[in-house]
């Protein structure tokens, strides 16, 4: 749904520019499908925009459900024939979230993620990332889900900050009071840690919540599971942590994927609590702890119990740590298994 195309349509139709912001809130506030939705305009307007514009930039492939009915995953195909993959979750009864992708594939060649695997192909436009947040309002109205769409997280397929000027209009666009109105905070950026697009979003986005793939705390074993290390290793992570908490004084997550007999020992968790206490303010670093969810790699998953040992260890060197409920593994539609492709079940 685009508002310039909008707005050059109701002026080619000699129409009052009101007419623009009640099609965005037909479509951003009650979740319309079509233009034939769009109540306020007369019905040879509403016809005419039905046969010359598209409500959505993308096109629903398949969407799967699991089995608790708290998370599900669709498949949704592009005008230029890719696909990307866009999860619906719900934590908590009548609250959900949305877990939206930004690249078509994703260039960071990260050994864990099905994305990863895919390579890069090509950023999507703010218009696609904002109109992956309306099919899911679209979807929860047709299927009558209770609740309301809550939370925004950049952390489907891709990288953020490697098309950071897309996702920043999508961010104006999400954050516009007369369009989606979300609150910065009820939105998150996830990062493999691309130190430039941290510094760049605290600057202009210091409400908006920030998450940082961390995975490893020494250089040899997180470049050998995360390329970009090289690059952009632990000492810069650093860094840019201090920098980021000068500009916004604000938490940050950093997620961590438990990998057995990989970085899930003792040896691990202390070094994990090492890097946080190495932060100025590490009170403001809170570890996401995610047990594995399975992808086409090498890797298996942390036992529970391994899991909740390796919290256990974090809290008793003060780091504040959760061990993150995963949703939407029998859809494969967890962290790190979006691969942009029908799934059979």
């Amino acid at each position: 749904m685009s508002p310039e195309q909008i707005t050059k349509f109701t002026q080619q139709y000699k129409q009052p520019a009101f007419r623009v912001q009640q099609a965005i809130e037909a479509f951003c506030v009650h979740g319309a499908s079509s233009f034939q939705d769009i109540t306020p305009w007369p019905k040879a307007l509403r016809e005419a925009a039905e046969k010359e514009l598209q409500a959505l930039s993308l096109k629903e492939e398949q969407v799967l459900r699991s089995g608790s009915k708290a998370a599900y995953k669709a498949l949704l195909k592009l005008p230029d024939g890719n696909y990307v993959e866009t999860v619906l979750l719900s934590p908590k009864p009548g609250l959900w979230s949305t877990c939206i992708s930004s690249q078509v594939g994703c260039g960071m060649g990260c050994t864990f993620c099905a994305t990863g695997k895919l390579g890069f192909m090509r950023n999507l436009t703010a218009e696609e990332i904002c109109d992956q947040v309306l099919f899911w309002m679209q979807y929860m109205k047709k299927h009558n889900l209770d609740g309301r769409l809550n939370n925004i997280v950049y952390m489907g397929m891709g990288e953020p900050f490697a098309n950071y000027a897309e996702v920043n209009k999508s961010l104006q666009i999400l954050t516009n009071p007369k369009v989606f109105n979300f609150g910065d905070r009820h939105i998150s950026v996830s990062t493999s840690g691309l130190v430039p697009g941290i510094i760049q979003l605290a600057k202009q986005w210091p409400q908006v919540n920030l998450a940082i793939s961390l995975h490893a705390t020494n250089d040899t074993e997180r470049s050998e599971m995360m390329p970009i290390n090289n690059t952009y290793n632990i000492k810069k992570l650093q860094n840019a942590l201090k920098k980021y908490f000068q500009y916004t004084n604000r938490k940050v997550f950093l997620e961590y994927i438990l990998l057995k007999d990989k970085n899930d020992t003792p040896r691990h968790a202390k070094e994990l609590a090492e890097f946080v206490q190495a932060v100025e303010k590490p009170h403001l670093l809170h570890v996401n702890l995610i047990v594995y969810n399975k992808t086409a790699s090498k890797f298996e998953e942390t036992p529970r119990e391994r899991a909740q040992q390796f919290c256990n260890l974090l809290k008793r060197h003060g780091v504040h740590a959760t061990i993150r409920k995963n949703l939407g593994r029998d859809i494969a539609g967890a962290c790190g298994q979006l691969a942009g492709t029908a799934t059979t079940t």
